[in-house]
């Protein structure tokens, strides 16, 4: 019987998810604990889902975020009606260096070509996972490459943000008519609102280049847009779960493209089967790279203490610890719920040294097997 399972999201720029569940079960016996790739709509969720579902994969050329040709992939299941999608493939911060990150320049363009790509050969359902990008442009790179055009007393056309400072409308004339047969389903990975000041840009655009004033300037932005997307759409955008998620492509394809929403992290556990594997488990560790306030708004640990809370009773549910490279916010962590949470990262290492991958692996594994001791 499995005793522990680890359900531990990527340590971004580090650890895939699989690799980081690895190391925390080797602190176990073996046959004693389980490993599942997990995922809240970020980073990984392409690959883990298609993976999960026995499915395939297309490579294709597209945009990065700075609009430089890369080769990019999406899953396919259904003998090619469902297209498995995520906003980290094509427009991902991972795809950029340090020096480069500015989500003002920053574009989605690449996430639209990915979709686009799939309704040209037959796509009836698409999946796209919302998290993990590098921009902050409402998703109108994405909603560019299947067609819509942003109307601009200036720079008409432009993908970047910068560039598309006074939307005063949004026209669908060339739109891809392949959308009309198409059922959108957005897998969000944080719950925050499009703008504001708990928005896409306030939020999360300083994590992705942005100074203070560029966040600020970002979120105006995106305040007019969003009015825009609600006239067009008719519907409140303030109010679409996940709207921020991905630098605001929640919006837009909630809004704009009428995309269902639901929160990514979910999905996954469903997927995998979770449910039947907590009968008898005591233990479900749990992480990410980084665990702070921000956890709480639908990440990964978030996901499974809420799954875990939800199918399983007082008397049978086993316990829950967080794992991260980095822990702040520590009381709010164990009041959400949180039976321990742990930073895998000693005191005094340096993050450039946490930061290789078989450092990280012995952390984990380290970190677990104290905990185990207690």
């Amino acid at each position: 019987m499995i005793k522990a399972i680890a359900l531990i999201d990527s340590f971004k720029g580090c650890l895939t998810s699989s690799q980081a569940g690895k190391a925390a079960i080797a602190a176990f016996q073996s046959g004693e604990a389980a490993s599942i790739p997990v995922s809240d709509g970020g980073e990984g969720f392409s690959t883990i889902m298609t993976e999960m579902l026995g499915g395939s994969f297309k490579e294709i050329s597209c945009s990065d975020p700075l609009g430089r040709p890369i080769k990019a992939r999406y899953g396919l299941l259904d003998n090619g009606e469902t297209a498995i999608i995520e906003t980290a493939e094509a427009s991902g911060l991972g795809l950029l260096l340090q020096e480069e990150r500015n989500p003002l320049q920053a574009t989605s363009y690449g996430t639209g070509e990915l979709i686009l790509d799939a309704l040209k050969h037959g796509a009836k359902n698409i999946w796209l996972g919302l998290g993990g990008s590098a921009t902050c442009d409402g998703g109108t790179g994405l909603l560019q490459a299947l067609g819509y055009r942003f109307l601009c007393p200036e720079d008409e056309g432009d993908r970047q943000p910068l560039m598309l400072k006074d939307v005063r409308g949004i026209d669908a004339t060339h739109r891809c008519n392949l959308l009309s047969h198409c059922k959108i389903t957005g897998f969000y990975d944080v719950s925050v609102p499009f703008c504001g000041q708990e928005g896409a840009a306030m939020m999360f655009a300083p994590q992705k280049g942005a100074t203070p004033a560029m966040a600020e300037s970002l979120d105006k932005w995106m305040a007019k847009l969003c009015k825009e997307y609600s006239k067009y759409s008719g519907k409140e955008i303030m109010n679409i779960p996940g709207a921020g998620a991905a630098g605001g492509i929640g919006g837009a394809i909630g809004g704009v493209l009428g995309a269902e929403m639901a929160l990514g992290v979910q999905k996954v556990l469903d997927i995998a089967g979770l449910e039947s594997l907590l009968n008898g488990c005591t233990l479900v560790i749990t992480g990410e790279g980084k665990a702070d306030i921000q956890t709480l708004k639908g990440k990964v640990p978030m996901g499974v203490l809420e799954y875990v809370r939800a199918h399983t009773g007082p008397e049978n549910r086993p316990k829950i610890v967080l794992i991260a490279g980095q822990v702040s916010d520590l009381q709010q962590l164990l009041d959400a719920g949180f039976d321990a949470v742990l930073q895998i990262t000693p005191a005094g290492m340096p993050l450039s040294e946490a930061m290789i991958p078989a450092t990280a692996i012995a952390n984990i594994t380290r970190t677990i097997k104290d905990y185990l001791l207690c």
